[in-house]
């Protein structure tokens, strides 16, 4: 039996989590988002596993869903909205070098 989670987040950036989404559905672990725009949700397809994303008053997102995934993958998206914040927010003198992800860890290095 399984239940209707819900979690709250700290994600706030809009574009950030849309990025995450992008960059989750490109490697696969995604299979397809719907964003709708006017009431501030994002449907979240996961191989038939749907995870809905809502916008709070207090302005951060909150996952909703089946409490067997939900878990696991609010904390994947959770990094890859970090990472993709960490790359849109790089100094000018700094570019990435290489990515490596292993066992769910990102790792990056930084040319300066």
């Amino acid at each position: 039996m399984s239940f209707y989670t819900v979690i709250k987040t700290e994600i706030t950036n809009k574009q950030y989590l849309i990025c995450a989404l992008e960059e989750l559905k490109k490697r696969g672990e995604i299979t397809s988002f719907v964003a709708n725009e006017r009431k501030e949700t994002v449907e979240i397809n996961r191989d038939g596993d749907i995870i809905n994303v809502i916008k709070e008053k207090a302005g951060s997102y909150q996952l909703g869903g089946d409490n067997r995934v939900l878990n696991r993958f609010t904390n994947r998206l959770k990094q890859i909205y970090a990472y993709e914040s960490i790359k849109d927010n790089l100094p000018l003198d700094f570019e990435i070098a290489s990515e490596v992800e292993t066992e769910g860890e990102i790792q990056i290095l930084l040319k300066g």
